[in-house]
């Protein structure tokens, strides 16, 4: 039956039906925490379905505490930069600067930027590091007078 369900979720996504296919997500999502735990991959694996349906729709309000939840399960289950833990970073970074704090999202990009030049990934930093130059860009600046 979840396997159905997935296969179905998937399906939605991928023709761009984001509403149903977060519905079908979220649904998901709260069974395998229940029957496995809010640690398990497969529901760790449907937050972060729930996340991109999110971002597609704009529902960033509602996307912060997912993806601050997610993001901290993966640091801990998978790592700091661990692909799946970026792409939530991503998510995190562009949900923080749709609600109007930029400076938020700069400050985790540079880092995640430092993180990763740390362990040695310098491309992937410099991403990150453009990602946190652009968000610090549309961050007003005080007034002088």
């Amino acid at each position: 039956m979840l396997d159905e369900m997935q296969r179905e979720a998937t399906e939605l996504f991928e023709a761009g039906e984001y509403e149903h296919a977060l519905a079908e997500f979220s649904v998901l999502r709260e069974i395998r925490c229940r029957r496995e735990g809010p640690y398990s991959l497969k529901c760790l694996s449907n937050l972060h379905d729930v996340i991109r349906c999110q971002v597609r729709l704009g529902l960033w309000a509602e996307c912060e505490p997912q993806c601050r939840d997610l993001l901290a399960k993966y640091t801990f289950t998978h790592g700091p930069i661990e692909p799946d833990t970026l792409d939530v970073t991503e998510h995190m970074a562009r949900t923080l600067d749709a609600l109007g704090r930029p400076e938020e999202a700069a400050e985790l990009c540079e880092r995640t930027a430092d993180l990763l030049t740390a362990d040695g990934q310098h491309r992937k930093a410099l991403s990150f590091r453009d990602a946190a130059v652009r968000y610090q860009a549309e961050t007003p600046k005080p007034a002088t007078h």
